[in-house]
């Protein structure tokens, strides 16, 4: 069941279009009543509920982010916004075994609602069962397909030889416009299949080659565990759910880039640069370390503000 047009006010098309960095905190909290009254009173209007996962998804509330998209998939049937924002959601939640699970519902439903009526007539004694859903193989039009089509692909993918997929591959990789988090997936998937050849990658305003086959995969990249360990040992103790959100952060801008990285691997710049750039987010004072150089914790703050923003407006 489909629900009528919704308007909503500015100050919630404002973080639509320009993610949750554009709000101070007293906004985010103005939102968040809005968007969660507006869900309990519409709870099957699209736009409602895609803005709520997204906001669930931007404050790192992904366990909500999850009940409220999946909720609504299962009353409502097919919707690609809300399925691609669950994307983020279930990544984060580890569990895109699942996730690949409900894109292959949601796209069987689809292609249920779509079946042509058949022309002839049927006998009576002869029961109808719906066509068996056959997975599309063929990737030559990969990049046209939706954000949900292109993951469920790509999950399939991985029981087969990746070889007469490699060209749609490498265009979807080379072409500056498509989804981020797509490519991220793609690439891991020829990291997998140890797929030995250069690869030329453009996202996030970044441009360079790479070979899949020579890149660690980014859950044993040992910068990542450093950076982690050293947020770790900063906030455990004083701020508990600060961490917890600056590590959730930190894993989004990293898959995010992938196969880039941060334009350096100074530890101690880069824990400085997300604590500091976190904390004035939500318009807490911040002392900086002495230790660190002022112009390189600038530049540091700006390359995360433009991750956060490719994060937030990435193609779904």
């Amino acid at each position: 069941m489909k629900d009528s047009e919704f308007i909503f006010p500015t100050i919630v098309e404002t973080f639509l279009k320009e993610g949750i960095a554009a709000l101070r905190e007293s906004e985010a909290e103005e939102v968040q009543r809005f968007l969660e009254r507006s869900y309990i009173e519409r709870p099957c209007n699209e736009q409602v509920v895609y803005a709520l996962v997204k906001f669930y998804n931007a404050v790192a509330d992904f366990v909500s982010a999850k009940e409220v998209g999946q909720s609504f998939l299962m009353m409502d049937g097919y919707n690609k916004e809300v399925l691609g924002e669950l994307s983020a959601t279930f990544l984060q939640l580890d569990d895109m075994e699942t996730y690949f699970s409900l894109v292959k519902q949601q796209l069987e439903k689809e292609s249920l609602l779509e079946e042509p009526e058949q022309e002839l007539a049927t006998p009576n004694n002869v029961v109808q069962f719906p066509k068996k859903i056959v997975p599309r193989r063929n990737a030559a039009q990969f990049s046209e397909w939706s954000t949900p089509e292109q993951l469920e692909f790509l999950q399939q993918a991985r029981f087969h030889d990746v070889e007469p997929y490699i060209l749609p591959f490498k265009a979807f990789l080379a072409d500056a416009t498509t989804s981020p988090f797509v490519k991220s997936m793609i690439f891991e998937l020829l990291q997998e299949k140890r797929v030995d050849a250069m690869v030329v990658v453009r996202k996030a305003g970044m441009d360079d080659m790479f070979n899949p086959s020579k890149i660690p995969m980014l859950s044993q990249d040992d910068f990542t565990a450093q950076l982690s360990d050293a947020l770790t040992r900063r906030f455990e103790h004083s701020n508990p759910s600060f961490l917890e959100q600056l590590l959730v952060i930190v894993q989004q801008h990293l898959f995010i880039m992938y196969p880039f990285a941060f334009p350096s691997e100074d530890i101690t710049l880069w824990s400085e640069a997300y604590s500091k750039w976190l904390s004035q987010l939500y318009g807490n004072e911040w002392q900086d370390n002495t230790d660190v150089n002022p112009e390189q914790l600038i530049e540091a703050m700006q390359f995360i503000e433009r991750m956060e923003q490719v994060q937030q407006n990435y193609l779904l």
